[in-house]
C-alpha cells in the first residue's frame, strides 16, 4: 500500500498552482532543494512523471493533473475537517446527554432547551426524565454529562450549581382549613399539616424522604392509607378530597387554577430546597455541556417560578 505524506501533497498542490518550483517553495516556506526531493520521491514512489520541466517553470503531465485534482479534494476535505473539529471543540457542535427530575420540567427546562436549540442548532440535548437517584447515577456512570436533581438528593462527590429555587408545599382540596386564602396562601408548618390525612408519594423518593424524617422528628406515625407514585396521581387524589399531600412548588403553582387544589409553602427550613445542576467534574465536560450548563444557569438565573405560573 502507497502512503502518501500530506506535506508533501499541499506542495504538488502548491506547485501546479504556481507553476513553479521555486515560487511554491517560497510560498510554503521550505527550501527548494527539499521540495524537489520531496517531488521526486513521489514520483518514484507512484513511479509515474508528475511534472514537466519548462524552460520557466514546470506544468503538470497528464498523471500530475490527475494526483493535483485529487490532492485538492483531500486538502479541502481536511480543512473541512478541521474547521467542523474546531466547532466541536468550541462547543459549537456535539451532542449532550441530559437527565432531569419531573421537577426541573416544570420550572421551565422546556422553554430553556427550545432556546438553545434555537441559538445552538448544530447541538443536539437528548433529554431523559429520571429520579433524583437515577439521575445520579447516571452522571457517575457516564451515561449523563449533567443532571438537574434535587438537592437533598444522592449528589456527593459531584460537582454542582444551583439550578432554581424549588421549596417544598403542602397540597390541599380548595377550602381546606390549612390555606383559608388560597390567592394569599400564607406560609403552613409542618406540624399542623401532619394533623391531616396524608397521601405518600412514591415510597423511598426525595420528597417521602424529607416527610418522613420530618413526621419522625414530631414522633408522628405515618401510615398513609393512599401511596401513589406519580405527581399527577397525588395532585388527582388531593382534588378527589382524600386527603393533603407534599410536593415541590413547581408541581403545584400551574395546577391550582384548573383543579380542586390549593398549595401553600411549607414553614419548616427544611422546605426550603433547591434543584441543582450536577455533574462529575469540569474537567469531563465537554465544550458543548460547558457552554450549555452556563445557558441553563443563566436562564434560570432570569427566570422565577411563580404560584399559578406553569
Amino acid at each position: 500500500m502507497q502512503k502518501f505524506d500530506i506535506v508533501t501533497i499541499r506542495l504538488f498542490v502548491a506547485i501546479v498552482r504556481a507553476g513553479s518550483i521555486n515560487e511554491a517553495a517560497r510560498r510554503e516556506h521550505i527550501a527548494t532543494s527539499a521540495v524537489s526531493r520531496r517531488i521526486g520521491e513521489l514520483e518514484a514512489m507512484l513511479g509515474v512523471k508528475l511534472l514537466r520541466r519548462l524552460p520557466r517553470g514546470v506544468e503538470p503531465t497528464e498523471e500530475g493533473t490527475i494526483f493535483a485534482r485529487y490532492g485538492e479534494k483531500l486538502l479541502g476535505d481536511l480543512n473541512h475537517l478541521s474547521n467542523e473539529l474546531r466547532d466541536f471543540n468550541t462547543g459549537e457542535k456535539g451532542k449532550i446527554y441530559l437527565a432531569a427530575v419531573t421537577s426541573a420540567i416544570l420550572t421551565g427546562l422546556p422553554a430553556f432547551l427550545a432556546d438553545f436549540q434555537r441559538d445552538f442548532p448544530d447541538v443536539t440535548v437528548d433529554v431523559r426524565e429520571l429520579t433524583s437517584r437515577e439521575s445520579s447515577d447516571a452522571v457517575r456512570e457516564g451515561r449523563a454529562d449533567l443532571a438537574i436533581m434535587a438537592d437533598n438528593g444522592p449528589c456527593q462527590g459531584l460537582s454542582n450549581h444551583v439550578f432554581c429555587d424549588d421549596p417544598i408545599w403542602v397540597v390541599t382540596p380548595k377550602g381546606h382549613p390549612l390555606i383559608p386564602d388560597p390567592s394569599n396562601p400564607a406560609p403552613v408548618t409542618f406540624a399542623e399539616a401532619a394533623k391531616y390525612d396524608i397521601i405518600s408519594l412514591h415510597e423511598g423518593g426525595v420528597i417521602d424522604d424529607l416527610i418522613s424524617e420530618a413526621a419522625g422528628k414530631l414522633h408522628h406515625d405515618m401510615h398513609p392509607h393512599i401511596k401513589v407514585m406519580r405527581f399527577g396521581s397525588l395532585r388527582q387524589m388531593i382534588a378527589a378530597g382524600l386527603g393533603i399531600g407534599f410536593l415541590r412548588q413547581s408541581s403545584v403553582a400551574g395546577y391550582i387554577d384548573h383543579m380542586n387544589i390549593s398549595g401553600a409553602p411549607i414553614a419548616d427550613s427544611w422546605a426550603k430546597r433547591q434543584l441543582l445542576i450536577v455533574h462529575d467534574g469540569e474537567d469531563t465536560l465537554t465544550s458543548s455541556a460547558k457552554i450549555f450548563r452556563d445557558y441553563l444557569l443563566k436562564k434560570s438565573s432570569e427566570t422565577t417560578v411563580k404560584p399559578g405560573l406553569g
